[in-house]
C-alpha cells in the first residue's frame, strides 16, 4: 500500500480513484497519546485512530480557534464561514472522487435536516484540487440542502489553502465547532458527528424569557 492510498483511506476503504498529488506535504502522520481533558472531551473510539491512538494532526485543532478558511462557491466568488458564532458549525472536508466521502453525504443531507431550526449549519468543503466538476452530479441527486463549498488552491502548494489550516490527512475529515469558534473535535467518524452536535447545542446558553410586566390595578 502506498503512502497516499494509506492517507487517504485511513481506517476507512480508499476511494474508487487516488489523485497523483497528496493532500498535504507528505509526512508520515504520527499518532498522538490519549487527548487530554483540556482539547476533548469526546471518546477516542469516535474518532479515527491508528493502534487505539488519535492522528496529532487532528489533536493539535481542538481547544483552538477556527483558522481564517479560504473557500469560493462554484462561481469562483468568496464565500465566507467564520461568521457563525453562536452557532454548532459541522464542516466536512469531502472529495468527489473519495467512495466514503460520498457515502456520508446521505447522513450530512439528514444531519441538516434534522436540525436546521436548531443554531446550527453544517458545510461541505470540496477538494480545491479535483473534481469539482462533478459536485452537482454527486449531490444533486441527494438534494443536500446545506452549503457546498470549494477549497481555494494554493499556488505554491498545489494543495487546498483551508486543507492545509486545518491539518489534514485524510478524507473525509469532519470538524465540529461550537458556538463560541472553537474547534472541539476534528476526526470524527461520520457516524459520530451528531453524538458531539447533541452535546455542544446543549452547551448554548439558553435566552431567559423576558419577564412579565405587573398590570396596572383598573381600580
Amino acid at each position: 500500500m502506498t503512502m497516499i492510498t494509506f492517507l487517504l483511506c485511513c481506517f476507512i476503504e480508499p476511494p474508487q480513484s487516488v489523485p497523483a498529488t497528496p493532500l498535504v506535504p507528505m509526512k508520515s502522520p504520527t499518532a498522538a497519546p490519549e487527548t487530554t481533558e483540556a482539547t476533548s472531551t469526546f471518546p477516542n473510539s469516535w474518532f479515527y485512530t491508528r493502534g487505539g491512538q488519535r492522528y496529532a494532526d487532528n489533536v493539535a485543532m481542538e481547544g483552538k480557534p477556527l483558522p481564517k478558511l479560504s473557500l469560493e462557491n462554484w462561481r469562483g466568488e468568496p464565500v465566507d464561514v467564520n461568521n457563525n458564532q453562536g452557532k454548532v458549525m459541522v464542516i466536512d472536508f469531502w472529495a468527489t472522487w473519495c467512495g466514503p466521502c460520498r457515502r456520508a453525504l446521505p447522513k450530512n443531507v439528514e444531519l441538516a435536516k434534522k436540525y436546521k431550526d436548531q443554531p446550527f449549519v453544517l458545510i461541505g468543503i470540496h477538494d480545491a484540487r479535483r473534481g469539482k466538476e462533478r459536485i452537482e452530479q454527486v449531490v444533486g441527486p441527494l438534494k443536500a440542502d446545506y452549503p457546498m463549498a470549494v477549497d481555494v488552491l494554493d499556488s505554491e502548494s498545489k494543495s487546498g489553502r483551508s486543507a492545509q489550516a486545518c491539518r489534514l490527512k485524510y478524507w473525509p475529515t469532519y470538524l465540529v465547532v461550537d458556538h463560541k469558534g472553537i474547534v472541539r473535535a476534528c476526526g470524527l467518524q461520520p457516524s459520530r458527528v451528531e453524538d458531539v452536535v447533541k452535546r455542544l447545542l446543549k452547551e448554548i446558553p439558553q435566552e431567559s424569557p423576558p419577564e412579565a410586566k405587573p398590570t396596572s390595578d383598573p381600580s
